[in-house]
């Protein structure tokens, strides 16, 4: 391989495939980045093996074709520090030359050929996309959910964002089997009916990559088991958890709460901000905190093993008078999504059944907390 490149534009491109390349010591080929020329471009795929990311750019001028594998991060830390606007890359004797009009570096490459075989040649112009969806606006919809998902791959289940779709109206759905997020997004079309779940870990590198670009529309499509987010130059794949996704329509269907407390969402999270200083290291209960509705009145109490805190708070609230522990975080990782300046509900059944949070009147984002144990 030789070519010439636009540095800055080179450095874009490696940008974008290293959201989804993590450390892999049984195959350190796997934490690399592969690049190879396509007629008059250079493409570029990064992979974790569950999900793949690749994006291309216009060559300066490829004098001699072929393909590299390469651990980018200092190869991306010396690109940096270049003042040249055009460098070139020459491939020779298994290393890597790159050149600049005051400088020369050389890196060692893997074989290429031992990079798996993931890479993905779909023609997309003979498909038709299931949904699109401005890619700002995914972004926005992942980070209000995704935090309720399982963190561990323990159990593949739940450690996925659940996506389906109910005619034009998109559901996004993830558990711990300790809270549930469900948010709905009403799209122009949606040509056919969708159920995946998609990996945590594909959602995450997702989230970091569509914060890092411009606004641009995502084509969703669904092929031969695996997921496809298309943007004009950069392709996203994954493959789904085929496993049974827990019944959470049961869950939300439940008609029992009889309590509710209203509450300005910003007033609500200054007092979760204050009661998590004491309760973030409880060894008994990390993050638990005592919640007390008693004739208008809430009371919060959080303690840890030097110290402790009382909150007190007229509010609006009907129903009979309960006692609750709940996860104060998991509490803030939902209010913190929400409008500060709207009000939000919170609706009870029982010490011991769960919470329904949700801005007041809206059934579009809702939350279901499961409580702690109470301590005498």
């Amino acid at each position: 391989m030789k070519i010439i490149i636009e540095r800055l534009e080179f450095l874009k491109r490696l940008r974008i495939i290293e959201k989804v390349i993590t450390e892999n010591k049984i195959r350190p080929i796997i934490s690399c980045a592969y690049v190879e020329t396509r007629g008059d471009k250079l493409f570029f795929c990064g992979t974790n093996l569950e999900s793949t990311i690749t994006t291309e750019m216009k060559c300066s001028e490829v004098i001699e074709g072929g393909k590299i594998v390469f651990q980018y991060q200092l190869v991306e830390e010396y690109l940096k520090e270049l003042k040249d606007e055009v460098v070139t890359f020459i491939e020779k004797d298994g290393n890597l030359l790159i050149e600049s009009s005051d400088s020369a570096s050389e890196f060692s490459l893997m074989d290429a050929s031992d990079f798996p075989k993931i890479l993905v040649d779909e023609n997309f112009s003979e498909k038709t996309e299931i949904f699109k969806i401005e890619s700002q606006e995914l972004a926005n919809i992942f980070e209000k959910v995704k935090y309720a998902a399982a963190l561990s791959s323990d159990n593949l289940a739940i450690n996925c964002v659940k996506m389906e779709n109910e005619k034009n109206r998109l559901k996004f759905i993830t558990t711990d089997t300790y809270r549930l997020v469900y948010l709905e997004k009403e799209l122009d079309e949606i040509t056919e009916d969708i159920e995946v779940s998609i990996p945590l870990n594909t959602v995450e590198s997702m989230t970091k990559l569509l914060r890092s670009i411009e606004n641009t529309e995502i084509k969703f499509y669904f092929i031969n088991k695996s997921i496809f987010f298309k943007m004009e130059d950069v392709l996203i794949v994954s493959r789904v958890i085929d496993m049974a996704f827990p019944n959470y329509k049961g869950i939300l269907k439940n008609n029992n709460y009889d309590k509710k407390l209203t509450i300005k969402a910003e007033v609500f999270m200054k007092m979760l901000k204050r009661i998590i200083i004491f309760v973030r290291n409880n060894s008994e209960s990390k993050y638990g905190a005592t919640f007390q509705l008693n004739n208008g009145e809430l009371k919060v109490n959080g303690v840890n093993e030097i110290a402790k805190i009382n909150e007190e708070l007229k509010v609006e609230y009907e129903g009979d008078n309960i006692r609750i522990a709940l996860n104060t975080k998991f509490l803030a990782d939902f209010i913190q999504n929400l409008d500060k300046e709207k009000e939000i509900t919170l609706e009870f059944i029982a010490s011991n059944n769960s919470v329904k949070i949700r801005e007041n009147e809206v059934e579009e984002y809702i939350y279901i907390l499961m409580p702690l144990a109470l301590k005498d």
